[in-house]
């Protein structure tokens, strides 16, 4: 198993400006790459796949669209390693006009928290130096945080899990890179 999914806290990092595809780094508080995920700019389909690291000969993760032009699209998240589909993830579209909020699905495709944003995306997406703020809503299993850091270069977001957290840290990675990809494209 990849260190990535046993970490309750690590950064992504991402360059500001991209012009040609992105490239997404998760580090440890050490500036230690731990896992890695290049995307492409013009994809007509989403296709996202996390890597263990830089050489991309490791695949672990892979986020597939379910359609091509969805604005509420559903994301499914698979384990490269296993296979196995682990869960889902659909953007509440119109929630997300003011503030990004996204369903997270279980492998049956039943809601059990939410992605939400905490700051004001709107108003962010047109002055992008605003951080970025998200907390992940679960039942009785509050106090997962994404925290963009100010950066007017490099967009630096910094993800705590409170330890023993239950939720399948492969889906927190997961929905984060997913998250940071979209808010790529917005901003």
């Amino acid at each position: 198993m990849s260190p990535l999914f046993e970490m309750d806290q690590y950064l992504i990092q991402t360059k500001f400006l991209r012009i040609l595809g992105g490239a997404f780094w998760f580090k440890d508080l050490q500036g230690n790459v731990v896992a890695y995920s290049k995307q492409k700019r013009f994809k007509i389909k989403e296709d996202i796949v996390l890597y263990a690291d830089e050489s991309c000969t490791v695949a672990l993760l892979q986020i597939k669209a379910r359609s091509v032009l969805d604005l509420a699209s559903t994301y499914d998240i698979f384990d490269l390693s296993t296979n196995e589909h682990i869960g889902s993830v659909k953007r509440n579209f119109m929630k997300s006009i003011i503030k990004d909020s996204w369903k997270l699905l279980d492998v049956n495709g039943n809601q059990y928290g939410e992605l939400i944003e905490d700051s004001i995306a709107i108003l962010r997406r047109f002055i992008p130096l605003i951080p970025a703020k998200f907390h992940f809503e679960i039942p009785g299993h509050e106090g997962i945080t994404i925290h963009q850091q100010f950066n007017p270069i490099i967009r630096k977001s910094l993800l705590t899990i409170p330890p023993g957290h239950p939720m399948d840290r492969r889906m927190i990675a997961a929905i984060t890179l997913l998250n940071s990809a979209i808010e790529g494209r917005q901003g």
